[in-house]
């Protein structure tokens, strides 16, 4: 993916999950404050019933007992008027001391009969609390026990359906005005990401051009002393000034075929890419055998292990330079007169898992997730004597991204592994 736009990718992202942490909190603290107000309001208006002996008065004085309410004046479910009493559906039921029923009110409730009012009040019995609710067939009923001077008890029940259902309405509406929210931001943050970036791109840019220009006049300079070195040992033979020279032009060479290299990975795109289907095994053949007269030179062995089916389907050239990096690095940082494996086995059906291992005892502690950060090098493997820069494996997990081929690295049992997973043609 484009570098830069991943980069609006994840600042949409993470603008976003703020805006949603945000709502989220309000949406739910403003809900959450009107379920508590609304239980609350249902159990203040039976408590009212209870302490009038089961019945609602004509009208309903009642003095605010919720703190929003000490806020907000006048913040009330219900207003005082006459209607209230009638708004309210109910029935009450008072028990004697040996738990028998003595009278049965359901004159302000259609649902219940005395029979059917009875039984329900025998579910609010079982209840641990002293006052609740309790679902039935989608309806909210409250409850509330009160006991009495006699000994006895007064049972008070009270549809609050149309309370439950008032809040869960508000919820379901907020969820949707909150989901529309985002998306509105959404859509407005993707049309204005481009321009809060653009000085990062503009950056970015620059920096991609001096590397590229930096790199092709230095090409020059480096011809010339490289000329010049080769002419002094024509005339007075080689000598340690002289190889030191050409050595230090190979490695600045190197740098500059990797910075350009890394320029130009962030630049390319999908599109460029010239997938075809190959034998996989040729490829890491040939790649192979680039290297191993450089692994024979540092007495290291170098070994192959792929089946000749193998088939995959991606572009050959960055597949090599992904090769010729994790082969370069594998000799490089393998432990002395150890071995560098190149293995592909098939991990599933479809997949092809390609692996380039190398001994590495000390490398049990050592933090691989920062291994493909550019100019990274670790203190232990990446070290001085070590030729190189840190930006291999960062031109490796670009071209690999750039072929959606995951590139991991892990360590088991004194070995590197570096991964590549693929899918295999059938």
């Amino acid at each position: 993916m484009n570098p830069i736009r991943k980069l609006r990718r994840r600042f949409i992202a993470l603008a976003t999950l703020a805006v949603c942490i945000i709502l989220i909190g309000a949406l739910g603290l403003i809900n959450g404050i009107g379920y508590y107000t609304m239980k609350n309001h249902c159990l203040d208006t039976m408590a009212f019933i209870s302490e009038n002996g089961g019945t609602m008065p004509s009208r309903y004085h009642r003095n605010p007992s919720l703190w929003i309410e000490d806020i907000l004046p006048g913040f009330t479910w219900a207003e005082d008027t006459p209607e209230f009493a009638f708004q309210t559906r109910y029935f009450s039921i008072h028990l004697n001391e040996n738990r028998e029923i003595t009278a049965v009110n359901v004159k302000n409730i259609y649902a219940f009969s005395e029979k059917q009012a009875v039984e329900f009040v025998k579910t609010a019995l079982r209840e641990d609390d002293v006052s609740g609710f309790i679902t039935k067939n989608k309806t909210h009923y409250g409850y509330m026990k009160t006991p009495l001077e006699d000994g006895g008890s007064l049972i008070v029940i009270m549809d609050c359906t149309r309370e439950f259902s008032d809040v869960h309405t508000f919820m379901s509406y907020s969820m949707w005005f909150g989901l529309l929210c985002v998306i509105l931001y959404v859509i407005i943050l993707a049309a204005l990401s481009k321009k809060a970036i653009e000085p990062f791109v503009r950056n970015a840019e620059n920096q991609k051009r001096f590397i590229t220009n930096a790199s092709h006049e230095l090409k020059t300079p480096l011809a010339i002393i490289s000329v010049n070195a080769e002419a002094m040992e024509m005339m007075e033979g080689k000598n340690e000034f002289t190889e030191g020279i050409r050595k230090q032009v190979r490695r600045m060479s190197g740098l500059i075929s990797h910075l350009i290299l890394l320029s130009k990975a962030g630049e390319s795109t999908k599109a460029e890419l010239k997938p075809e289907v190959f034998n996989l095994k040729d490829v890491l053949k040939r790649n192979v055998e680039e290297f191993d007269v450089l692994a024979q030179d540092q007495q290291k062995k170098l070994t192959l292990s792929c089946s000749e089916d193998f088939k995959v389907k991606t572009d050959e050239k960055f597949l090599s330079e992904i090769l010729h990096i994790l082969l370069d690095n594998g000799i490089k940082y393998c432990d002395d007169e150890g071995t560098i494996t190149v293995k592909a086995v098939r991990s599933n059906k479809k997949e092809i898992e390609l692996s380039v291992s190398n001994d590495y005892k000390d490398g049990k502690d050592v933090d691989y997730k920062r291994f493909f950060e550019r100019f990274y090098r670790n203190d232990e493997s990446h070290n001085s004597k070590k030729s190189g820069y840190g930006i291999g494996l960062s031109i490796a997990r670009e071209l690999s991204g750039l072929l959606s081929l995951p590139l991991n690295v892990s360590w088991k049992e004194g070995r590197i592994y570096f991964t590549l997973i693929i899918r295999e043609e059938t």
